[in-house]
């Protein structure tokens, strides 16, 4: 396994994929590979390593499902009880219609709503008025995010609940801001901050000392640089996306959807629990097997969720609570085990566990819009065929 994942790799960096990449593979929480090739920060001279520090983007998202999760083991929180719940701003949602003009929803927009993606609640862009509102408000952010006034994760959640939704809540899939709206309830049902709440419940019982919402100035020469591609091949990439700022200070809105930075070797501490049924090795319970087989149950799978997405990565997928699960091995191309599941974050950094095998695979770069690269596909083949 390792030559060939060795040569895999380095033919992908020799390709120009990328400038460098992080790879692990883990089974019964041991690690059977690990390797560092090519640059962390190519301009500045640095190499990957174990430890180097990368923006994760959505691989925040699988966090965020846990802490859910453990609310909802304590009955703090249930998935079909109304957001408005928690956050009252929620209450009595609009949904623009295609003429631009606004009505009342069908329902309130439930917490599974945000667990599955089925809320209405999208990225920005500019497909439709909602995407082209939530663009607007993201350009808002960008003018304060580095003053006294930036805009922090609850203000964040009041000002999405005053946009008029895409479509009703539970009727269609669209892959957007849900997971951000779910670290405010976490925070409000918890009566803790959001980042605080990470820290106390997984990351440090798990012992991910590198896992946070910003790199501190004593580990930013460990950070790694992002790139884009251009017509000269990679270069970096300095722009702030999703509200985000540049990681160097830390954010007044805790990004539930996309603002961990983390290690390889950190994730991996999670993935690994994730695997073992929502104990780490060492014993460290941070989720239950029943809560955690919720998390992985396929929710919205048919023939309208395969028409809202189009995205090769979730093919012989279905979505469930902020991860994709594996449910047809052909159409997705892949030898995995069926029930793998795991997701990625925008600059290429993914992951996937099998609960079966217990097995956990990491692979990591840092370019924009990578989301599940080739290599990585190649990976998760090579790795199971090594079984």
């Amino acid at each position: 396994m390792k030559q060939l994942l060795d040569s895999m790799i380095e033919q992908n960096l020799a390709n120009g994929q990328f400038v460098g990449a992080n790879a692990a593979v883990y089974k019964d929480g041991t690690c059977l590979y690990l390797h560092s090739a090519g640059m962390a920060d190519k301009e500045r001279g640095r190499a990957m390593t174990p430890d180097t520090i990368f923006r994760i983007y959505s691989l925040t998202k699988p966090v965020t499902a846990v802490a859910v999760m453990q609310l909802v083991e304590q009955g703090r929180l249930h998935p079909d009880f109304p957001v408005s719940w928690y956050l009252p701003e929620f209450r009595d949602p609009k949904v623009y219609e295609a003429d631009g003009s606004v009505r009342p929803a069908a329902r309130e927009i439930l917490v599974q709503d945000l667990l599955n993606m089925t809320s209405g609640l999208p990225y920005p862009n500019c497909l439709n008025r909602t995407q082209q509102d939530v663009a607007s408000f993201y350009g808002d952010m960008a003018e304060v995010r580095d003053t006294p006034q930036a805009i922090d994760t609850m203000e964040y959640c009041r000002r999405m609940a005053a946009i008029p939704l895409e479509f009703d809540p539970g009727t269609h899939w669209d892959y957007g801001t849900s997971a951000d709206i779910l670290g405010g309830v976490v925070q409000a049902v918890s009566g803790t901050e959001y980042r605080e709440y990470l820290r106390q419940n997984i990351f440090l019982p798990l012992g991910m000392e590198d896992t946070d919402f910003y790199v501190p100035k004593e580990k930013q020469a460990r950070f790694a640089q992002a790139y884009m591609q251009s017509e000269d091949g990679l270069v970096p990439d300095t722009d702030c996306h999703l509200g985000l700022n540049n990681y160097l200070t830390l954010p007044a809105f805790i990004s539930g959807g996309a603002g961990l930075c983390s290690t390889i070797t950190d994730y991996a501490r999670f993935a690994n629990t994730l695997a073992n049924g929502g104990t780490s090795k060492e014993g460290v319970r941070i989720l239950g097997r029943q809560a955690l087989d919720y998390i992985r149950t396929p929710q919205v799978m048919g023939e309208g969720f395969r028409q809202d997405q189009q995205w090769d990565s979730l093919r012989g997928y279905d979505y469930g609570s902020l991860v994709r699960v594996l449910t047809n091995k052909a159409r997705a191309g892949t030898i995995a085990s069926l029930g793998e599941y795991g997701w990625d974050g925008w600059t290429g950094t993914y992951f996937c566990v099998d609960p079966a095998e217990k097995l956990s695979i990491l692979f990591w770069i840092q370019v924009a819009n990578a989301g599940t690269s080739p290599a990585a596909k190649l990976m998760r083949n090579i790795v199971y065929g090594a079984l």
